[in-house]
């Protein structure tokens, strides 16, 4: 754990139902780059079959002894799933329990959307894992120490804008420093919508860099220049006619005055 926080909260998981054939829809409009995994149910056959298979005995052995009670057929269905649609490993999978039991999750459903957020990003081996895991955790530091919130992590509606502004956004943490900086500066408070609004207006024009950040900062500047009313120029007045000048601004405001009155 690092701020208070478990390192292996998913990016925006989905939210699966309980069946196995529900787990994870894959539809035309999916990314061509992003891994796509079976949706069916497994078989009984199929399930038979794995489980006869060794790696498939000892790892459900393993997760027995690190959830501390027998696994329900529902449980085993997933963990098949796990092997079977979504293309684990065992060691990858034994890792994945391990890990999510050492952050005081034992929920079949939370280890679930971990599995389904570590293919959804990539993850393939333990060593990917782990950096995805210290990614979070740096990702978290930035923004709680730019925030100056100290002895707690972030709530699950402030990780989800960490990790769209890392993830989605893809920015680094120097930029997200700099929008938190901003929104301090501004606001006096923390505030992620704050900040967020910042980041969506810096990727909305394609920010990649903090140079990227000042010439945003002076095209703005310019812009706002060009805008800005024409200042009246003040009136010369000579020393000898300081008290006329004066007194005709008086006068002009008393004049004033009654014409409101009326």
């Amino acid at each position: 754990k690092l701020c208070g926080i478990s390192l292996l909260t998913p990016v925006a998981p989905s939210c699966p139902t309980d069946a196995v054939q529900d787990e994870i829809s894959v539809t035309s409009e999916q990314p061509k780059d992003q891994p796509v995994v079976r949706t069916e149910a497994l078989t009984p056959d199929r399930v038979n079959e794995l489980k006869q298979n060794e790696d498939i005995i000892q790892l459900l052995y393993v997760a027995e002894q690190y959830l501390g009670k027998t696994l329900s057929p529902t449980e085993i269905q997933k963990m098949l799933f796990f092997y079977d649609g979504l293309g684990m490993s065992a060691d990858l999978i034994e890792y994945l329990i391990e890990t999510c039991v050492e952050n005081g999750h034992k929920s079949m459903h939370y280890i679930q959307k971990v599995a389904i957020s570590w293919v959804e990003n990539g993850v393939e081996t333990i060593s990917q894992a782990k950096e995805q895991a210290a990614a979070y955790s740096r990702n978290c530091y930035t923004v709680l120490n730019a925030f100056g919130i100290k002895n707690r992590g972030p709530a699950s509606s402030e990780l989800e804008y960490i990790n769209k502004w890392a993830d989605t956004y893809g920015f680094s943490a120097d930029i997200i420093q700099e929008a938190c900086r901003r929104t301090i500066s501004a606001t006096h408070q923390p505030s992620f919508e704050y900040a967020d609004s910042i980041l969506t207006k810096w990727y909305e024009c394609n920010i990649h860099h903090l140079t990227d950040i000042n010439a945003l900062d002076h095209e703005f500047q310019k812009e706002r220049s060009l805008h800005r009313s024409p200042t009246t120029k003040p009136k010369n007045v000579t020393r000898n006619l300081n008290n006329f000048e004066r007194r005709s601004y008086d006068m002009d405001s008393l004049e004033e005055q009654l014409l409101k009155s009326n």
